[in-house]
């Protein structure tokens, strides 16, 4: 219980900073097995995110498929890319992780969408 506690009030107060993480680490993980255990339940977060912004791109598919039935939109990449800088210097996460991540998952996103819109 004193941990449930403990790994509450951190998070409550701390804010979603690398560094409130940190110290939740610091706190609860005293071993690489427990550290690995935290991290495959956050790879498992963001799988389960990473689907659900599948489903929007295929929705976005879908209602392009009626218009333009062109998935890349440079305008629209730049101004996330922007969205991510700042969102990333909030959170004190590191641009060299989250860009090189986001422009992946974008990208990757892209041509999964216009694989879509071009067998509908």
């Amino acid at each position: 219980m004193k941990y449930i506690f403990l790994l509450a009030s951190l998070h409550l107060f701390a804010g979603d900073t690398v560094s409130s993480y940190y110290e939740i680490a610091r706190e609860t993980c005293h071993d690489i097995p427990s550290i690995r255990r935290e991290m495959d339940r956050v790879n498992n977060q963001i799988l389960t995110l990473l689907a659900e912004r599948t489903g929007y791109v295929k929705r976005a598919g879908d209602l392009k498929s009626q218009t333009t039935r062109i998935a890349d939109d440079r305008q629209r990449v730049a101004d996330q890319e922007r969205k991510i800088l700042e969102k990333s210097a909030e959170l004190e996460l590191p641009s060299s992780i989250s860009l090189p991540a986001f422009r992946l998952i974008m990208e990757s996103s892209i041509q999964y969408q216009q694989e879509y819109i071009d067998h509908k």
